[in-house]
């Protein structure tokens, strides 16, 4: 699991997930401050280890976060 606490005001949150051998990665993304939900996503990466697919996805959601 990769954590980043506070990215420009949010917490993000990354486990891998696992299927036949391919990995993929759950992101939760919180507002550090407010009431809003969590946003959660799967990203669809396909790496060969879960460490891979955490770094890959964690790479993915600060894009997201920075548009």
């Amino acid at each position: 699991m990769l954590i980043d606490a506070d990215y420009r005001g949010y917490r993000i949150e990354v486990y891998a997930d696992g299927l036949q051998g391919e990995w993929d990665a759950v992101v939760r993304i919180r507002r550090v401050r407010g009431e809003e939900r969590d946003h959660i996503e799967r990203v669809t990466c396909k790496k060969a280890t879960p460490g891979l697919a955490e770094q890959h996805a964690l790479e993915w959601v600060k894009r997201w976060v920075d548009e």
